[in-house]
């Protein structure tokens, strides 16, 4: 049940970064929804455990090359 519990506050965690992330990504005949969804993807991937109990952390790079191959450009 822990386990659950924990999934459902990190994918929370998660949708949350993705919507306010995606904000500063734009792609050329790109929608908003899609944007979204590509932020969530790529936040995924740029995922790492920092160890025991220590939670995870986001590679910032790893994340912005992902967007940037997936055709977005940053807007900040």
């Amino acid at each position: 049940m822990l386990k659950i519990v924990t999934l459902l506050i990190l994918l929370g965690m998660l949708a949350g970064c993705a919507s306010s992330a995606s904000d500063e990504w734009a792609k050329p005949g790109g929608t908003k929804e899609q944007a979204n969804k590509d932020s969530a993807d790529c936040l995924f991937e740029a995922q790492t455990m920092r160890g025991a109990g220590a939670g995870m952390t986001v590679n910032q790079v790893q994340y912005r090359q992902c967007m940037v191959n997936k055709g977005y450009t940053s807007n900040k």
